[in-house]
């Protein structure tokens, strides 16, 4: 194991995570999910852009840093072929269960390639809440957050949203496709709720979510879709306090490093 400074192996950590934000979530439309679940092309493509994305972002930060890239692939190639392969059963809810599974293994993934790789332990997170923290790890934060806020948090209200269906006895085993509207119209009152928080206007907080609840209304006249719309917005609520938590207790960050 490489001596590394322990503001380096911070930066490593971050990155690493922000490669897989963006890899695992920005840039995987939904032809690319159902093309790796249809065999080993599409996963190897999905995998490809993952390690790509965080070549680009580790590159040179440490010391045979390529190394860990291809460990990366491969990890990422390992967890990800269980839901090609083994885990296919999405019924009774299963979907979120294997959602938040599959995403514990990678992030637990990613914490054995920064270790191995610099020494990392999770306690230096801690540095992250401190004036002593790198502008560029808070600006690495931050960018995980958004990433989280406008593509991870969809998948998340479509699969608890599922899981709410399949309790209520209105089964699917089908891979439920993210409405675009509603995806960017998430993203934005997300962020723009998040804003509020670091500003400290707490009140206006809920008053975020509004448009978007009456856009989704509207839309069900018939109310057939209630669930749905309630399951999302208290969903999109929820993520967004706890990343504004989050990013309210990091130093904010100034543009560039």
């Amino acid at each position: 194991m490489t001596s590394i400074s322990t503001n380096i192996a911070l930066t490593f950590f971050l990155l690493l995570t922000l490669g897989h934000m963006v890899g695992d979530f920005v840039l995987q439309p939904y032809w690319l999910v159902l093309a790796k679940r249809k065999g080993w092309v599409g996963l190897v493509i999905h995998v490809g852009v993952v390690t790509f994305v965080t070549a680009l972002l580790i590159w040179g930060v440490i010391p045979n840093w390529w190394v860990w890239v291809i460990v990366l692939f491969v990890l990422h190639l390992f967890i990800d072929q269980f839901r090609t392969f083994i885990f296919t059963d999405n019924s009774r809810g299963k979907g979120l269960l294997l959602l938040i599974l599959d995403q514990l293994a990678h992030l637990l993934s990613l914490m054995f390639i920064a270790w191995a790789a610099t020494g990392w332990v999770i306690s230096d997170l801690a540095i992250l809440f401190t004036p002593k923290a790198n502008n560029q790890d808070r600006l690495i934060a931050y960018l995980i957050g958004l990433a989280a806020l406008i593509s991870a948090i969809p998948i998340f209200e479509a699969e608890i949203t599922v899981a709410i269906w399949a309790a209520q006895g209105k089964e699917t085993n089908q891979t439920v496709r993210i409405d675009t509207q509603d995806r960017w119209l998430g993203s934005a009152e997300r962020i723009i709720a998040v804003i509020f928080i670091l500003l400290g206007y707490w009140f206006i907080v809920p008053l975020v979510f509004i448009p978007r609840l009456v856009i989704m209304l509207r839309q069900d006249p018939a109310g057939e879709h209630r669930t749905a719309i309630t399951t999302k917005v208290l969903t999109s609520f929820t993520s967004a306090l706890i990343v504004g938590i989050i990013l309210l207790n990091i130093p904010t960050p100034t543009l560039g490093f």
